[in-house]
């Protein structure tokens, strides 16, 4: 007689055979044993948070009227102490007999201001100072009437200045 072992391994035998010819006519046939569904847990995934809209965020809102006010003094601030600003204009007299007055100058209402929160740590706030550079030139029969103008842009420049604040900290 056969032992419990031997009939194990004897209906194992017997059932491998069966199960990969099953396989092989289903896939002759294009058909498939559906498998047995496992009820699969769920996951409640919470919706992302969006960062809040910078025009709704009243940190940043208040940031950018504190900016606006340090930028528009600073720029007032450059312009004043400017080399080869109004306070040292060159006048040169051109080969076509007329005289040429120039200066440098920041155009003021040019002067945009952006604020935003610092992506490494949103307490801190980074604001972008932009504005142009600009060669102002007069041209005049005399020296004198030169200097009075009327003041015409020539060139520009622009430039781009950043400043981070901490909340409420001041810019630097």
């Amino acid at each position: 007689m056969f032992s419990k072992k031997n009939l194990c391994s004897l209906a194992l035998a017997c059932l491998l055979p069966l199960s990969l010819g099953a396989t092989g006519a289903q896939a002759e046939h294009g058909t498939q044993l559906a498998a047995p569904e496992v009820p699969q847990p769920t996951l409640a995934v919470a919706p992302a948070q969006e960062p809040t809209p910078v025009y709704l965020d009243p940190e940043v809102i208040r940031e950018h009227e504190s900016f606006s006010h340090f930028a528009h003094r600073r720029v007032r601030s450059m312009n004043e102490v400017m080399i080869g600003g109004r306070h040292s204009m060159q006048v040169h007299k051109g080969a076509d007999g007329l005289y040429r007055a120039s200066f440098r100058a920041i155009d003021l209402d040019g002067v945009v201001c952006q604020v935003r929160r610092s992506e490494s740590n949103p307490h801190f706030f980074v604001g972008n100072l932009i504005y142009k550079e600009q060669v102002l030139q007069s041209v005049a029969k005399s020296a004198e009437a030169c200097r009075q103008g009327p003041f015409e842009p020539v060139s520009e420049k622009p430039n781009r200045l950043i400043f981070t604040s901490g909340r409420g900290g001041g810019w630097r």
